[in-house]
């Protein structure tokens, strides 16, 4: 029976442990979700090419691809760069899970861990995806512009392609504008309350951000030992002459 205010999905499980796959599979078909299956890299990319999936659970240790090049390959193309992406490992080691998120993941979870955590880390991550309470449509700062309805954004009139977190973020340092948003304040905003990640984590998806920006990754700033803002010098300049 689907689980109450669920959000439906189509989502992509990804794991070369048979029992564990299927596991996921009978919690997400519980909970009211559409489910396909593959068990390993190459069967995934190609799960993807053939029809691209709302979510993925995606395993890091499996034979051939592993979940960290199938992530890296999904990012790379515009087509896919945006599924959220939730992986899953045994490795319980700072330096994997900045590895995973540094691929692209969205969200982090260590093996053995609940169905119940799963499925709520999924519903986390679904809400986030598909439902944004701000009235304003459309953000700017200096040649960055957000439309909210398309979840697009827009850099010297390009596209670039985020991942759900590194959107989520933008989104809140340009809400903030000119403000200082602690590492604390943008796991709440972007990442939410009920997901359990550390400072660093903040500061590894940062860091992609500030790749795709390119030559205007100056306009998110770090304040050190507080956090990030997001300002742009030359609109400063025109309101403090």
């Amino acid at each position: 029976m689907p689980a109450m205010n669920a959000v439906p999905l189509n989502v992509l499980v990804v794991d070369d442990e048979p029992d564990l796959r299927e596991l996921i599979e009978y919690n997400l078909i519980q909970s009211g979700h559409e489910v396909r299956t593959a068990s390993d890299g190459l069967d995934a990319i190609e799960c993807v090419q053939s029809h691209i999936p709302d979510l993925i659970v995606l395993d890091v240790m499996m034979p051939g691809l592993t979940g960290i090049q199938v992530a890296k390959r999904l990012r790379s193309e515009p087509q896919t760069s945006s599924i959220p992406i939730i992986m899953l490992t045994a490795k319980a080691e700072e330096a994997h899970e900045l590895e995973g998120l540094d691929a692209g993941a969205d969200d982090y979870i260590t093996k053995p861990f609940s169905m119940p955590i799963l499925m709520a880390r999924i519903q986390t991550l679904a809400r986030r995806t598909n439902t944004d309470p701000n009235t304003t449509t459309r953000l700017t700062l200096g040649p960055i512009t957000i439309d909210l309805n398309e979840h697009q954004v827009l850099v010297d009139s390009t596209p670039i392609h985020l991942t759900i977190t590194e959107f989520r973020l933008l989104v809140a340092l340009i809400q903030s504008k000119g403000k200082v948003l602690s590492r604390a304040d943008l796991i709440s905003q972007a990442i939410g309350p009920a997901v359990t990640v550390t400072p660093r984590t903040i500061d590894v998806h940062i860091t992609s951000l500030r790749k795709k920006l390119g030559d205007h990754a100056e306009l998110i700033s770090t304040i050190r030992a507080v956090g990030y803002r997001a300002d742009d010098p030359k609109e400063s300049h025109k309101t403090n002459p």
